[in-house]
């Protein structure tokens, strides 16, 4: 049965194709930022399991975004601001 992921990411061969790592490197911001679909989670985490590389591309990727959103602050802006950039947002659109 296809599913949307096998649809996206097919058993292909090694004739130039997208590898699994190639497909967990494509897949790590979406699994890290909680956005992967359940198919992708699964593939993900099953590949991970066997694979030392991707294992640790993995806790890299995740050890760089908690480093980063630790030291970022959430500013109030006025909402006149807000309002102003969404309105030139609109115009280009």
């Amino acid at each position: 049965m296809e599913t949307k992921f096998t649809e996206t990411y097919p058993n292909v061969s090694e004739e130039g194709r997208e590898t699994d790592c190639e497909k967990v490197v494509n897949l790590l911001d979406l699994i890290i930022d909680g956005e992967a679909s359940s198919d992708e989670q699964t593939f993900f985490k099953a590949h991970i399991e066997d694979c030392v590389t991707c294992f640790e591309s993995h806790q890299k990727q995740r050890l760089m975004k908690s480093l980063v959103s630790g030291h970022l602050k959430r500013v109030l802006v006025p909402a006149s601001l807000a309002s102003s950039i969404k309105a030139k947002i609109q115009q280009t659109a």
